[in-house]
């Protein structure tokens, strides 16, 4: 069976107003990309439910309400700025959103931009999942986190596994004000910036698990982690996620965007079969894996025995260290201890994803055949 052909995002114009249409295009055009322009309200039909974003100039806008077209998300009524005041009139038959142009282009840009799969060209979103139980994955996540925002980078570490305990313990944020996902999980569409609005914890913006006492963890809707992912990689030079074992739809949008996906798997026999597993289930949901071996005292597995076993590179390797532990109790950011093994591993993960150039056109994503 041939597979499909890839399917590109869809931005759909429809605007008559020259100036207006003019001012659109610009903003199609710092976006990266090139939109659908429709001759007339009619075109629209075929286009109304596939099209990814829709963008309707005020003039034409009644017509349009004519149709008879269900609603949908990603709609955007454009008008002047000095014709503003008629937009809200259209707002609501068409479920629209208002945006005022030239004054809010900058957002429009940005929602484009969303809807197209696009970031910036130097952004880096690194997945990291446990091999195992225990393997370390969250620390690995938060100590990348912690060292990327000490080297100048903005960055986002967002948890995405709703049954580990919620990451801003590990960086002793708990008590930081700020949003949580209960906050976001309704999110969809375009988002604004999310910095500023999340805790923050030694330059790094997090966003961590709710701990609901009797309430059994909830599983993270698709729409909502797709939403924040753009917004991320729109505004931050670096995205870490820590993701869940066990497969989820959450996860996987995470994963078929991911520059990189680290494994951490647990220097046991027992840990290297679990991993094993684990890469079963990943396979086809991202791009190629790498494996980060955190090595046990007991020495039963070391660099070469992984690479074997799972047939993927060995990219950096850390030992269990009491202090490491002895720091998490104290609330400390993994990865502060500049000598610690696991700072090293770090680095070395760093200096990988500054070399994900040749993944970017190969992963799977938006308007990508996985």
């Amino acid at each position: 069976m041939r597979d499909a052909p890839p399917r590109y995002p869809q931005i759909v114009v429809l605007a008559t107003d020259p100036d207006l249409l003019d001012r659109v295009l610009a903003v199609a055009a710092a976006a990266g990309v090139e939109p659908r322009v429709l001759p007339d309200a009619g075109a629209i039909r075929g286009l109304w439910a596939i099209a990814d974003l829709v963008i309707v100039g005020l003039e034409v806008a009644p017509r349009l309400a004519t149709l008879g077209l269900p609603r949908r998300d990603d709609v955007y009524l454009v008008a002047a700025d000095d014709a503003g005041g008629e937009a809200p009139r259209w707002s609501g038959p068409l479920s629209a959103a208002v945006v005022l142009l030239p004054s809010g282009a900058s957002w429009l840009t940005a929602a484009v931009a969303d809807a197209s799969g696009r970031r910036a060209t130097d952004t880096r979103l690194a997945a990291f999942v446990g091999g195992s139980g225990g393997a370390g994955a969250t620390t690995c996540a938060a100590a990348l986190a912690y060292l990327a925002a000490r080297a100048g980078r903005s960055t986002l570490l967002i948890d995405v596994d709703p049954r580990g305990g919620g990451i801003d313990l590990v960086l002793g944020a708990e008590e930081e004000p700020g949003w949580r996902w209960p906050r976001l999980e309704r999110a969809s569409g375009h988002l604004g910036e999310l910095a500023g609005q999340l805790p923050r914890v030694e330059g790094v913006d997090l966003l961590s698990m709710p701990r609901l006492a009797g309430v059994a963890p909830a599983e993270l809707p698709a729409e909502a982690i797709r939403a924040v992912l753009l917004a991320g990689l729109r505004d931050y030079d670096l995205v870490v996620a820590d993701l869940p074992r066990v497969p989820t739809e959450a996860g996987a949008e995470v994963l078929r965007r991911a520059d990189r996906t680290y494994l951490v798997v647990s220097g046991e026999i027992r840990g290297l079969a679990a991993a094993r597993q684990t890469l079963t289930e990943l396979n086809g949901a991202c791009g190629p894996v790498s494996a980060v071996l955190r090595t046990r005292p007991s020495g039963q597995v070391d660099e070469e025995t992984v690479s074997a076993g799972l047939a993927v590179e060995v990219v950096a390797a850390f030992q269990d260290e009491a202090a490491v532990s002895r720091a998490a109790d104290r609330g400390e950011p993994p990865g502060r201890a500049p000598r610690s093994s696991l700072t090293r591993a770090c680095r070395r993960l760093l200096d990988d994803l500054d070399t994900a150039d040749d993944l970017v056109e190969s992963r799977p994503g938006p308007g990508r055949a996985a």
